[in-house]
């Protein structure tokens, strides 16, 4: 029997879940023609039964909802506490960047006045050949002769 068909003979509308679970179930172990089924089935208190069992369900589906919303909730938060921490991190990041490209300028700008080609050397291991060579050309600082060979080797 279809649902529809089990709807017209009781009036009753069960859960497509409950109406596939129990009632058609209850009616394909039995021997009998639909209408009799479906008289019998009123008689012995299946809309009972049935708003019993569906309000189980509902109940034991509430809960899984609310489990699933205190769930939801949690990961939320924790989602915000992630990016606030991300957001520290990568803020306290840009200032240490910052920090360090200030002392890469203090050096270069302490061996253009010093000469010292110790700390030329050490800017160069920090940052590279090619950032240092930008970095004086970029603010018109003096060409050693040290920086020349430097950028024939990289050319």
């Amino acid at each position: 029997m279809m649902i529809n068909e089990f709807i017209e003979r009781t009036g009753f509308k069960p859960t497509e879940y409950y109406y596939h679970a129990e009632i058609e179930r209850e009616y394909e172990a039995s021997d009998m023609d639909k209408d009799k089924w479906c008289k019998l089935w009123l008689k012995n208190g299946g809309i009972q039964k049935a708003y019993d069992a569906m309000c189980k369900d509902a109940a034991a589906n509430k809960l899984k909802v609310d489990a699933y919303e205190k769930r939801i909730t949690f990961l939320q938060n924790k989602e915000a506490e992630l990016t606030e921490e991300v957001e520290a991190l990568r803020d306290d990041r840009v200032e240490r960047i910052n920090e360090r490209m200030e002392l890469i300028e203090f050096l270069i700008n302490s061996a253009e006045k010093w000469s010292a080609t110790d700390i030329r050397e050490k800017v160069i291991e920090m940052i590279g050949a090619k950032e240092y060579i930008r970095y004086k050309l970029e603010h018109d600082l003096n060409l050693w002769e040290l920086d020349k060979e430097l950028i024939m080797k990289l050319i």
